[in-house]
């Protein structure tokens, strides 16, 4: 286990520790401590790509993590509920990623206030918590689509029987303000008027969701907003338009499963559009089948990411002048940067449940990118990749 690894995890061991000390005096049918952990192993059979931060060396450092919670009730009505995750991946930032109030006035109706999860897809709410879904991983080319996954605001739950379907109606409002990173690039992002609502139908074993998202994001990238300030100067307002990245993103998705004791069905296909030039259009989808025979499961997945920017062409003429040609070659070098990208992923796995809390898990993962790569945080060619590699993974969940 690495240094990173292993320092992650006595932190937050300490941290219970802690917690623990300071409750015990509280009634124990109001506190509810619980928590999860996950350590994974990967592996790229490529020294010239990285792929979700895996490259051609073992490494626990991108995906393992530890999370505690705390819930405390003060009455049937009201609890308070608070998350704090540390992740060994350094693409992710360690702490509080939930602490929120929940008012509960009937069995049907429930409201959340303060921060929690922003309800994109249907696991959401179980990112983190590996031990709630079957795959190693979620599906790549599909939930690394939503750059961020908090909020803080207020979100609504509203759920009732209809015969024999199971209807549930959820809203939120908020906003998020915080860091994400792009490429590796931590980015100050801010997302305004962020709101969203879904709605999900159960009959039997199938069950269906919808679901839609909105927000006015301002991302703050000082090389771009300077670099469009002078585009506008030298009259080129279409151009330097184009490398502004505030703007409206909408986000829908659909999804559909079907699962049995014996085998299960699942999938989602989701959209993105951006206002913003530097924002990418994305749409990405997945399917998965698998089949249980306790305590073992079986499954592969299919996965695809297509990635698109609409890049204004260059309106700044060449051997006009020095300054000009400068002016273009930047802007050809920026666009260069954010080039379209199609990824597909298919995984094959098993699954373990050893204990009634804990499952070891094994994957692989063909990775196959088409096109030019854009670099972004799935796929990055270390130079000379030729779009085909393959990723293996161990791992433990585990849930306390």
């Amino acid at each position: 286990m690495t240094r990173r690894l292993s320092t992650l995890f006595h932190t937050c061991w300490l941290l219970l520790l802690c917690v623990a000390s300071t409750l015990h005096a509280e009634t124990v049918d109001k506190l509810q401590l619980s928590g999860f952990a996950r350590v994974i192993l990967g592996y790229l059979d490529d020294e010239n790509a990285e792929y979700v931060g895996y490259d051609n060396s073992i490494s626990a450092n991108q995906q393992s993590l530890l999370g505690l919670q705390a819930e405390y009730l003060f009455n049937d009505e009201l609890s308070v509920t608070g998350q704090v995750v540390g992740f060994t991946d350094d693409q992710r930032n360690s702490g509080l990623e939930w602490l929120y109030i929940s008012y509960s006035p009937s069995n049907a109706l429930q409201i959340k206030l303060g921060r929690q999860r922003i309800p994109f897809f249907n696991y959401s709410d179980s990112l983190d918590v590996g031990f709630a879904y079957p795959w190693l991983t979620l599906p790549q080319q599909f939930y690394d689509t939503a750059f961020f996954s908090t909020f803080d605001g207020v979100l609504a739950n509203y759920q009732f029987a209809l015969n024999d379907w199971q209807v549930n109606y959820e809203g939120y409002w908020g906003r998020f303000d915080d860091k994400i990173y792009l490429a590796s690039e931590e980015i100050n992002t801010q997302v305004i008027g962020l709101f969203g609502f879904n709605t999900s139908f159960a009959y039997k074993n199938l069950s269906l969701r919808a679901s839609y998202n909105q927000g006015d994001v301002n991302i703050e990238q000082e090389e771009a907003r300077l670099f469009s300030q002078q585009l506008r100067q030298f009259g080129f307002a279409n151009n330097a338009e184009w490398l502004d990245a505030n703007g409206l993103i909408q986000f829908y998705q659909l999804s559909a499963n079907y699962e049995n004791l014996d085998y299960f069905l699942r999938s989602e296909v989701s959209k993105m559009v951006s206002d913003g030039g530097l924002v990418a259009d994305i749409e990405s989808f997945y399917i998965s089948a698998g089949y249980n025979f306790y305590p073992y499961t079986f499954y592969i997945s299919y996965s695809q990411k297509d990635l698109h920017f609409d890049h204004h062409p260059s309106d700044i003429p060449l051997g006009v002048t020095p300054e000009l040609d400068f002016l273009a070659a930047t802007y050809a070098d920026v666009i260069g940067r954010f080039a379209d990208d199609k990824a597909t992923g298919i995984k094959i796995g098993s699954r373990w449940d050893w204990q009634p809390n804990i499952a070891f898990k094994a994957e692989m993962t063909f990775v196959e990118a088409q096109d030019e790569i854009s670099n972004d945080y799935a796929v990055k060619d270390l130079g000379g990749f030729d779009g085909h590699a393959m990723l293996y993974q161990l791992g433990v969940e585990w849930v306390f």
